[in-house]
């Protein structure tokens, strides 16, 4: 609200009160008791109040005061600022009582400075005589220059205020008497951002940072890129990768690169779309949000590689990467199994654990193996055991994945953890390092970064707080904003569990909580965070940086400017002489070339005039010997000169000019036209025969062509000014001839290009008016041809005009995309060919680029919508490349086509098959997939029969030790015998041959049961099922080890699986995790064929029905 004048003839005499904070406020009672400051306002988790305050504003004549619109009270001091209450005693604009809390300081403070207070306030009106009757609002406001006032609008209805109401015995307004009252407390702003509503809040000015714009879904990208920003020795070996010769578009070090340096320098956020197209994603994959830690992973491999050969070879391994031991050692006997691994980050459990050290705990705890559940020590047989985790060596840098997704049994679903989880400031891990691990370093870690996941398992939102320097402040980055924040902000806000309300004994269910952490060593702090200046960026990466950033500002100002400016385009004689298709020139149609025209930016208010000085003096023309024509649009989709521009319109705007002759467009095409060489020649005025507004102008401008047959090529004869209309169309001829230099009696045809698909045979004879030709029309003129010269003809299919054109509507540029890029080394190559040409001729065609045999090349449809090769293009003696383009219908053309060289002529595939089959070994270890070409008559015997040659040596199977099967979404839907045609499989069966041999005795009171692997849910299966032996009393504990063994996993494995019993029917039942007390023999339902089912994450980066699929970077 605007700043009010003092109040006029009304009494409004002020009662300053004290206030006691421990006065009993009636929680013991079920009387109504007056309100205290304490009662209206009580603390705000958290905040600090630093001056507090309650003001009695008593009006003695209420009848009085509804007299005015609006009311100012005195002024009062609270904290040594100065307010008052404006009042709205008939509603402003309502039905209902306005009152509003205004800060007098506000309206005094300059309007551009950053003067701000933030108040917790109460504004209520009470009975004159009983303050116990009420009716009191609160509201938390940060008051600005621009925001001077807050308050409630409708803080009780008018009707309300003279009659009894919520139970009480009295009105609100008695004997015309009542009582406005504001509750007031100060609160520090220690982030500096309290209750900012950020409407233009600079990043930059506030903090010295600036975030990263989200593209849709990449928050977690963003939250991350700024923690590893934040790290200044990653960022220093990032700079340290050269890039200097790299594809800007498909450098993922390159992208990354810019990403630091415009995070380093630039004043407003920063886009990522460079990095995700280096990444190889579309659009698709940046509103696809992934895991965090995935994400981290993925990219820090594919750094990693770049970075080998380099100077920043081994930082991420320095930085990044530990050791861990996973052992099992016998208590009875000396014998011990252990196993050193590397990890770059550490997943801790957040359920039943209470901080990050019970955590810790919990991760290295050691679990005796004894009982039924003994171990079996290779040459020692069952034995007591310990098993474990400990740390041989902490990183410098640790990321700590707390685990706050999981699988909940119950729900039979993954479920986001919420409990509260604490995490300190410091952390000391040497607790947790293995006895004889070397301890000269202090593992004393300082809390650097905080990833926070907001939300539940299906969607959400990332933000990121952290510590940019050694002594510095925390920060939010919160996508494209950064704010400052409070240590209760980092740690007890992102701890999770219940978070406390204002109001007293009620608490809510906090979802925003901490998902990563990451800590940095003490001891390597200053060499971790030592900042990063300027110089330390390689030179040729500043320089070719700022450039783009230098090119990327320039063409934002052009943008924002764009609406004072119009773009003009000249076509010129030169153009249409060296343009060779449709028309006189090519303006958007980008089926074929575009015609690069000069595009000549002026203002919309310069004169036509003083556009024409200014292609006099930048063309060297001389003035009046040039005169400018409007090209418009005609109905058949060509464009072509309309009018020639008149002098009367030199002093009027140039987009006035546009808005009259070319309104439907926004920029204005013109062609400049010359005087005719023939009237140059001949020297005598006028240049330009004078023109008549209207249909009854009698000269037309007429463009003409030449057409060669011998080297089918069209030329241009430039422009002719006909006289009249009444002339006839064979008066053009001797002109055409001169221009050409040919003889002036060879025989010509004359033909009219009225468009792509109409060329027009000429009569000569007519006029041009009963040819009904006029301004901007195109004529053809050939040699007309004897029946000896037709065939001395290179190319006799391109004799006629028609011919050509013909050729042209049909000549398409194809890309040719290896569809396996180790078998051909080429990089994609662009030819240009007619839709025409049958399926051998394109073969033949790429077959010469590429040195290949042509009979051997088969082609595939690429999809627009994927980006992939898609269905394999049948060839037939009489198909087309318009049909190969076309072979399966997709709503966006494309013109690519895979290709692949088979070892056989395409032709031979009438009478073979492609099979595509993998190899599955006892261990569950792949080997393939192998394509196998064999006749169509073939078993599947001779499937296993070409298969066999080409596995491992050492794998040593026979035909009789392998069945081959189908497998659909993970299960068994089909197994095939050795007599069975090949004829029968589907083109895109997932077939697997694996032994029979099961790897192990079966007793006689032993099961075979089938084993599946899914994710989340039974029905989303991938891979290849498995049998596996049950034995009889065997519990879990026991055979969960063959059970690895069998799918080709480690113990350490087992903290990613679930193991379920799945009933074959799949009903909507909910699954049990198997424990290791369970004996897996009664649990099984061998009758109804239950499976095994092993739920973990589907690694292989394939869509599995339809679901998301996992990170990957293809560059």
């Amino acid at each position: 609200m605007a700043d009010l004048p003092p109040n006029a003839g009304v009494t409004v005499p002020t009662v300053p009160m004290e206030v006691d904070a421990t006065e009993n406020n009636g929680e013991n009672s079920n009387e109504p008791t007056a309100p205290t400051l304490e009662s209206i306002l009580p603390p705000l988790p958290g905040l600090e109040s630093i001056a507090e305050c309650v003001y009695r504003w008593e009006i003695p004549n209420w009848t009085q005061l509804k007299q005015q619109e609006r009311v100012l009270s005195p002024e009062f001091q609270c904290g040594g600022h100065t307010w008052n209450i404006l009042l709205f005693p008939n509603g402003n604009r309502t039905d209902s009582l306005s009152v509003f809390l205004n800060s007098v300081d506000a309206s005094k403070a300059e309007k551009e400075s950053r003067w701000h207070i933030c108040v917790n306030f109460g504004l209520g009106i009470c009975n004159p005589e009983d303050d116990k009757i009420h009716k009191t609002s609160t509201a938390q406001h940060r008051y600005t220059t621009v925001e001077q006032d807050w308050g409630f609008n409708h803080l009780i209805k008018l009707g309300m205020l003279t009659t009894p109401v919520d139970g009480f015995s009295r009105p609100l307004i008695e004997d015309d008497k009542t009582t406005i009252v504001a509750y007031v407390k100060i609160i520090k702003d220690e982030s500096g951002v309290l209750w900012h509503n950020f409407q233009d809040y600079d990043s930059k000015k506030e903090t010295g940072y600036v975030g990263l714009k989200n593209q849709g879904a990449t928050c977690y990208m963003n939250s991350l890129l700024q923690s590893l920003y934040f790290t200044s020795y990653f960022r220093r070996a990032t700079y340290e990768i050269p890039t200097e010769n790299d594809d800007p578009v498909k450098s993922i070090p390159l992208a990354l690169q810019r990403v630091f340096y415009n995070l380093q320098v630039s004043e407003k956020p920063v886009g990522t779309i460079e990095l995700t197209k280096s990444f190889g994603w579309d659009t698709l994959d940046s509103f696809a949000q992934h895991d965090v830690q995935e994400f981290n992973r993925v990219l820090q491999d594919n750094l990693e590689s770049k970075m080998k050969g380099t100077q920043a070879e081994g930082a991420i391994v320095k930085l990044f990467v530990g050791k861990m031991k996973s052992y099992i050692k016998c208590i009875n006997v000396d014998f011990e199994s252990s196993r050193i691994e590397d990890f770059y980050d550490i997943q801790l459990n957040v359920k039943g654990c209470k901080d990050l050290r019970e955590s810790f705990v919990k991760y290295t705890e050691v679990e005796t193996l004894e009982g039924d559940n003994k171990y079996f020590a290779e040459g020692f047989g069952l034995q007591d055991a310990k098993k474990g985790v400990t740390f041989e060596r902490f990183p410098p840098m640790l990321h700590l994945q707390l685990k706050r997704f999981e699988y909940d049994m119950q729900r039979d679903a993954m479920v986001k953890i919420n409990d509260r989880h604490e995490f300190p400031l410091v952390i000391d891990l040497d607790e947790f390092l293995a006895d004889d691990a070397d301890k000269s370093v202090k593992n004393r870690y300082h809390l650097h970064g905080v990833l926070v996941h907001s939300g539940d398992l299906h969607g959400g939102h990332y933000c990121a707080f952290i510590k940019p320097e050694k002594e510095d402040k925390w920060f939010k980055f919160d996508d494209d904003r950064v704010v400052p924040v409070t240590l209760r902000e980092v740690l007890e806000d992102n701890f999770g569990g219940e978070s406390p309300s204002s109001k007293p004994g009620k608490q809510f269910k906090r979802f925003t909580n901490a998902y990563m952490l990451v800590y940095i060593r003490e001891t390597e702090l200053d060499l971790i965070l030592n900042p990063v200046s300027e110089t330390d960026i390689p030179e040729h990466l500043r320089r070719r940086l700022e450039e783009e950033r230098e090119l990327y500002e320039l063409r934002k100002k052009e943008k924002e400017e764009s609406h004072l400016f119009l773009h003009v385009k000249l076509l010129t004689d030169e153009h249409i002489r060296e343009h060779e298709g449709f028309d006189l020139c090519n303006f958007e149609d980008k089926s074929y070339a575009v015609t690069t025209l000069p595009v000549i930016k002026v203002k919309k208010d310069d004169t036509f005039g003083a556009f024409k000085e200014m292609l006099v003096e930048k063309l060297h023309l001389t003035p009046g010997q040039f005169r400018l024509w409007t090209m418009v649009g005609r109905q058949n989709k060509t464009v072509r000169p309309d009018v020639p521009i008149p002098d009367s319109e030199n002093d009027k705007p140039i987009d006035s000019v546009r808005e009259k002759h070319s309104k439907t467009s926004s920029e204005l095409r013109l062609y400049l036209e010359l005087p005719d060489p023939e009237i140059l020649a001949a020297g005598k005025p006028p240049l330009f025969l004078p023109r008549e507004e209207g249909p009854n102008n009698p000269n037309i401008l007429i463009f003409l062509k030449y057409y060669n047959p011998y080297e089918a090529k069209m030329e241009y004869l430039g422009k002719v000014t006909i006289k009249s209309k009444s002339m006839k169309i064979q008066d053009l001829i001797p002109i055409a001839l001169e221009r050409k230099k040919l003889p002036v009696d060879t025989p010509v045809k004359l033909w009219e290009e009225v468009k792509p698909t109409m060329i027009d045979l000429l009569k000569p004879k007519n006029t041009f008016v009963q040819a009904e030709l006029g301004d901007g029309d195109i004529i053809c003129i050939q040699p007309d041809l004897s029946p000896k010269e037709l065939e001395e003809l290179k190319e006799p299919q391109l004799a006629t005009i028609p011919n050509y054109f013909d050729s042209l509507l049909n000549r398409i540029s194809i890309i040719f995309r290896a569809k396996i890029k180790d078998q051909h080394a080429k990089p994609d190559l662009e030819l240009l060919l007619s839709k025409k040409m049958t399926y051998d001729t394109v073969a033949a065609k790429l077959a010469e680029k590429i040195e290949a045999d042509p009979l051997k090349i088969r082609f595939s449809v690429h999809s627009p919508s994927t980006n992939r090769q898609q269905v394999v293009v049948r060839k037939g003696a009489t198909t087309t490349l318009q049909e190969m383009l076309h072979s399966v219908f997709y709503s966006q053309f494309s013109n690519v086509l895979y290709y692949e060289i088979l070892e056989i002529n395409v032709s031979e595939l009438e009478f073979k098959k492609y099979v595509k089959v993998t190899f599955i070994s006892q261990q569950g270890k792949d080997q393939g997939p192998f394509n196998l070409l064999l006749l169509k008559t073939a078993l599947v015997s001779d499937v296993i029969e070409a298969l066999i040659p080409k596995l491992k040596p050492e794998t040593g199977v026979k035909p009789a030790d392998v069945r081959m099967i189908e497998v659909l979404h993970g299960r068994l839907f089909r197994e095939y015998k050795p007599e069975d045609p090949i004829s029968v499989i589907g083109d895109n069966a997932n077939l697997f041959v694996e032994t029979t041999d099961l790897g192990e005795p079966v007793a006689e009171t032993d099961k075979v049961v089938t084993g599946i692997h899914f994710q989340r849910e039974p029905q989303r299966g991938y891979g290849a099922p498995f049998k596996f032996v049950v034995k009889k009393e065997e519990k879990f504990a026991q055979a969960k080890l063959r059970l690895l063994q069998k799918i080709g996993m480690t113990e350490k494995d087992l903290l990613k699986i679930k193991v379920v019993v799945v009933p074959k029917q799949l009903l909507s039942i909910k699954l049990k995790q198997v424990e290791d007390d369970d004996v897996l023999y009664d649990i099984i339902d061998f009758a109804a064929g239950d499976m095994i089912g092993i739920d973990h994450p589907d690694r292989s980066a394939r869509t599995v029905g339809g679901h998301e699929k996992g990170i990957k970077i293809l560059n």
